[in-house]
């Protein structure tokens, strides 16, 4: 199938990414879907990774590359997008991996039903990019067509689908706006993209779950798994999703949507807790401070909130509150 590279741009993140990205660029190449755009953009690499790009010459696709100071993926993918002339934007991980039909099968539904803003793969995890498989992601429904608000209030507490896929670029584009309204400061709190993702499911009129296979490759060395020594942000963007319920007008179920985010808030602490007694010897005395100040407040800012608002939170998370209240 050929399209033209208005229809749809693949944006690639990419920091210190000269082991896979040209491997990526060659899956792109194998694609059954020709025609369309790819923008690599270089997040401040101090590797090869943008002379690599510069290198390569595309067979099936289009190639940009764009340059920018370290600024983490979701700045990388912001820039990409506002960058980007197309209707439609593939998210794709430099180190991961996609069958040859993926783009097709998940591009079709787009094209084929109007009211279709986002078109997800099916995610598999593997642990190597010759995707040997070690399980796959389980959607919270076997259905194939979702309504968008439906979506997201099942990806408060945890994730009900994940969020690789196409979006309709104007609708992501917007879903950025209205992240930058509440991280006004644009800090990279390292998973900014994971509230971005939720937004533009609320903001999504339906979504589709496509055959199309994406490989997620287990990398040990991700910024999520790896000894980090700014993980304890994350923190920031749990209140952020909660400001962003509280701002919603029109939610039905708003106050379910607000206990999620609480019980989200609760289990990010307690994550953030593990890795500060798990990662502690590698702390400087500086880090430290940082991390049981952020922990500490944010305990103390749940715990005012649950007597305030009565709030209806599950026994582990109370016992999770009580346990930390008492460590931070």
């Amino acid at each position: 199938m050929r399209i033209a590279p208005e229809d749809l741009s693949v944006i690639i993140p990419a920091y210190n990414e000269e082991a896979n990205i040209i491997t990526i660029l060659r899956t792109l190449d194998k694609q059954s879907l020709e025609g369309f755009s790819v923008i690599v953009v270089d997040d401040g690499s101090l590797d090869n990774t943008a002379a690599l790009v510069e290198t390569y010459e595309p067979k099936q696709f289009i190639l940009h590359l764009l340059k920018q100071e370290n600024k983490g993926a979701a700045r990388a993918r912001e820039t990409a997008i506002r960058y980007s002339k197309s209707k439609y934007i593939a998210v794709i991980d430099s180190d991961d991996s996609l069958a040859d039909d993926s783009l097709e099968k998940a591009y079709k539904p787009l094209v084929s039903e109007p009211s279709h803003d986002i078109s997800l793969f099916n995610l598999n995890y593997v642990d190597s990019i010759e995707k040997n498989a070690t399980g796959k992601f389980i959607c919270y429904t076997s259905h194939k067509n979702l309504k968008g608000e439906e979506v997201f209030s099942n990806c408060i507490k945890a994730w009900g689908v994940h969020a690789f896929g196409i979006y309709n670029r104007n609708m992501i584009l917007t879903a950025y706006e209205s992240y930058n309204t509440l991280n006004k400061e644009g800090v990279n709190y390292l998973n900014n993209d994971e509230v971005i993702s939720r937004i533009s499911f609320d903001l999504a009129n339906t979504i589709f779950l496509s055959d199309g296979d994406y490989f997620f490759v287990n990398n040990t060395n991700s910024t999520t798994r790896r000894i980090n020594q700014n993980y304890y942000r994350v923190l920031h963007n749990a209140f952020f999703l909660l400001n962003y319920i509280e701002r919603k007008t029109n939610s039905q179920n708003k106050n379910v949507l607000i206990n999620d985010a609480y019980a989200l808030i609760i289990s990010t602490i307690w994550g953030v807790s593990v890795r500060y007694f798990k990662w502690y010897k590698s702390f400087t005395s500086n880090e430290r401070v940082e991390w049981r100040a952020l922990i500490s407040h944010s305990v103390k800012s749940v715990i005012r909130d649950q007597k305030v608002r009565n709030l209806a939170i599950s026994q582990k998370s109370k016992l999770q509150l009580i346990l930390l209240g008492i460590i931070f």
